[in-house]
């Protein structure tokens, strides 16, 4: 069943300001790598590629696929009302019966498809910074705004060779990798990475201006374990975006024991939920017993839970139901 969980190992704060706290010694050494990034890409959409399992690497596809009700109306149509708002704000292109996607073209699926990847120099020394940290076991950074290192891609696809419009380039004020340890033996590492992203002004009249405006992510790997080529699993992300037109969401997603993800969506005009139309909505899935919680508050000027001590659980506010939903036998 889901419940409350009091010991929670996800935390925005703990994330966000990883190493600040007194049981953990982080810090920087002199050397940051971060350089300067301008690239250009025929396409900014991630799909699966020779076998490789991209898409299944991004942000949204445990939750997508969870949202599955085991029968047939269990969900009261939060599923698919939900992941058409993912869709929106995300660049999702559902496969055919809708319960899953087969590409993604965000910002941050797109540049974390490049450090899985190693397609960027600058990123793979990063990677080898904080690899290296660990096997020294002394605290590194990576900054890049402390480089004055801005990061931009642009997008070929569709262009004339004109200036890109806002939706074809993407500016990342900051990538940031940092290690820290425990300061009791046995000393044990973490590494966080976080990505913040900020979208172009569209112009005046501009007719489809891009709807993701901003958003920041940030995680957790397990350091004994990361790698410096390749993929890392996260074991715990936090995720959130401000839509231009289709509201707000954040996003918590713990990939180690217990396993669940919390969505949490503000200004959800548009989406029907047992024929109501909420003004917030919250969705957490708990894989190891493949149930689904939907929480909902129709009343704009209602009680969402603000303020919780747990952002990362759904808060007992509005209407609340649970289902059976699809089981998700591995995750990312």
């Amino acid at each position: 069943m889901i419940t409350a969980r009091s010991a929670l190992p996800l935390s925005l704060t703990t994330i966000l300001l990883a190493g600040c706290g007194p049981e953990s010694d982080s810090g920087s050494s002199a050397f940051n790598p971060a350089q300067p990034v301008f690239e250009t890409f025929e396409s900014f959409e991630v799909q699966d590629d020779g076998g490789n399992p991209y898409v299944s690497r991004t942000i949204f596809y445990d939750l997508y696929r969870g949202l599955e009700p085991e029968s047939d109306g269990e969900d009261r149509g939060a599923a698919s009302g939900l992941r058409e708002r993912l869709g929106l704000l995300m660049g999702l292109t559902p496969n055919g019966d809708g319960t899953s996607y087969t590409a993604a073209r965000n910002p941050f699926d797109f540049i974390h498809y490049l450090i899985n990847t190693d397609r960027i120099g600058t990123f793979n020394d990063g990677k080898r910074l904080m690899r290296d940290s660990v096997t020294r076991k002394e605290p590194a950074t990576y900054n890049t705004p402390a480089k004055n290192a801005l990061i931009q891609f642009i997008d070929l696809a569709g262009t004339d060779g004109s200036s890109p419009d806002p939706d074809q380039l993407w500016i990342y004020p900051l990538l940031d990798w940092t290690s820290n340890f425990t300061r009791f033996e046995p000393r044990t590492a973490r590494v966080f990475r976080s990505v913040q992203f900020i979208a172009r002004p569209p112009e005046d009249g501009d007719p489809n201006p891009a709807e993701l405006k901003s958003g920041f992510w940030s995680g957790e790997f397990a350091g004994d374990s990361f790698s410096s080529s390749g993929y890392n699993a996260p074991n715990y992300f936090a995720f959130s975006a401000t839509g231009r037109q289709y509201g707000d969401l954040e996003f918590y997603s713990v990939l180690v024991n217990p396993q669940y993800d919390t969505l949490i969506l503000r200004d959800t005009s548009g989406i029907t939920i047992d024929g109501q139309e909420p003004a917030f909505i919250c969705a957490q899935i708990d894989y190891e017993d493949s149930e689904t919680r939907i929480v909902y508050v129709v009343d704009p000027d209602g009680d969402t839970g603000e303020g919780s001590t747990d952002p990362a659980q759904c808060p007992n506010v509005g209407n609340a139901f649970v289902y059976q939903s699809a089981v998700i036998n591995s995750r990312q």
